[in-house]
C-alpha cells in the first residue's frame, strides 16, 4: 500500500496499571501492514510503572503518542482525550489487554462504505489455551437488532467527525460504553457492517474470575436501559430484562425461559438455562479453556 494515498487511521487505547501487557497491544498495533497510522496511548493515571515504560520503549516512535491523566478518569475520558488529540480521518480503538492481527487496519478500511456508521469486524476470545471466533458471519445491523443484543464486538473503524458529532464516549458508563456508542451511531447514520475475518483478539484467560454482579456494572445497565428506552419496541425490552437476570444470576424458571423465547435468541437462553442446572459442568470447562487439561491438575 502506497502510504501518501491512504487516509490516516488514528488508533486509541486507554491504559491503568498493564505496563507488559499495554506494550503487547501496542506492538500489534505498530505490526499493522496498514502504514498510515497513529497510536494515541492514554494513561489513566496508572500507580504502577506503566507511564514509565511507556515512554522508556515509545516516547522516541513517530508514529506513537503518550498521553497521562494526571488524576484516575476512567477508560471513557481517556478515549475521548485520545480522539480529541487524533490527526486522522478515520478512528478505530484497542483495548491494553488485546490485540490486533496484522490485517486489521487494512481488511477494516478495505471494506468501509459511508453508506454504513462504521465497519467492524468478528473477533476471537482467547481463554488462554484456547481461542474462539465470535460471530464468524458477515452481516448488516441496523438498530432494531441490535438493540436486542451487543452483535457488534468492542471496537470499530468509524470516522473521526462521527465520533465527535456523538460526543465521543458517554464517561458516566461504568460499563457498555461500547455498547452505547454503537448504538448512537446507528441511530444516526443508519446499518452498521459486520466482517466475517477475525482480525482482533480479546484475552480473557485473565478474567475468568471476574465478578460481573458488581454494583457498578448493574448501576451502568440500568442507566443504558433509561437511556435508550425510547428507542426500544416490546421485545429489545424484554431481551433487555433478560440480560439483567442473567447478570443479576438469577435463577430461570422454565416458565420464564418459555415468556422469554417469545422474544427471539433462543439459543441464548435455553444455553442459560441449562447451565443452571450443570453448572459443575460448566465450572470445569472454563477452567479447562483457561488451563487446559494439564492446568488442573498441577495444583496451580
Amino acid at each position: 500500500m502506497n502510504t501518501t494515498e491512504l487516509p490516516l487511521i488514528s488508533v486509541y487505547m486507554p491504559t491503568y496499571n498493564r505496563a507488559q501487557m499495554s506494550q503487547r497491544a501496542i506492538e500489534s498495533v505498530l505490526a499493522q501492514d496498514y502504514p498510515n497510522l497513529e497510536l494515541l496511548v492514554v494513561d489513566d493515571a496508572s500507580k504502577d510503572d506503566t507511564w514509565a515504560v511507556l515512554n522508556q520503549r515509545y516516547a522516541d516512535n513517530p508514529r506513537v503518542r503518550l498521553f497521562r491523566q494526571e488524576t484516575g478518569q476512567g477508560a471513557c475520558a481517556a478515549r475521548n482525550l485520545a480522539i480529541a488529540e487524533a490527526k486522522g480521518e478515520f478512528v478505530t480503538g484497542i483495548d491494553d489487554d488485546d490485540e490486533f492481527l496484522p490485517n486489521r487496519l487494512s481488511s477494516l478500511y478495505q471494506a468501509y462504505d459511508d453508506q454504513f456508521a462504521f465497519v467492524c469486524s468478528s473477533y476471537f476470545w482467547d481463554y488462554g489455551s484456547h481461542r474462539k471466533q465470535l460471530y464468524p458471519e458477515q452481516a448488516q445491523i441496523g438498530l432494531a437488532e441490535l438493540l436486542d443484543v451487543h452483535v457488534l464486538s468492542n471496537q470499530v473503524l468509524v470516522k473521526r467527525a462521527r465520533m465527535l458529532a456523538q460526543g465521543g464516549f458517554d464517561v458516566q458508563l461504568a460499563a457498555f460504553q461500547d455498547y452505547d456508542m454503537w448504538i448512537r451511531l446507528v441511530a444516526a447514520y443508519g446499518k452498521a457492517l459486520r466482517l466475517s475475518e477475525a482480525t482482533y483478539v480479546v484475552h480473557v484467560g485473565h478474567e475468568l474470575g471476574r465478578i460481573t454482579t458488581s454494583p457498578k456494572r448493574l448501576a451502568a445497565q440500568r442507566y443504558f436501559m433509561e437511556k435508550h428506552l425510547p428507542l426500544m419496541n416490546e421485545r429489545n425490552k424484554q431481551n433487555q430484562l433478560f440480560y439483567r437476570l442473567v447478570m443479576e444470576q438469577q435463577k430461570l424458571s422454565f416458565p420464564r425461559l418459555v415468556f422469554f423465547c417469545r422474544y427471539g435468541l433462543w439459543g441464548t437462553k435455553i444455553r442459560y438455562y441449562l447451565k443452571q442446572k450443570l453448572h459443575w459442568l460448566i465450572k470445569l470447562r472454563q477452567q479447562l479453556l483457561s488451563k487446559g487439561i494439564k492446568g488442573l491438575f498441577s495444583g496451580k
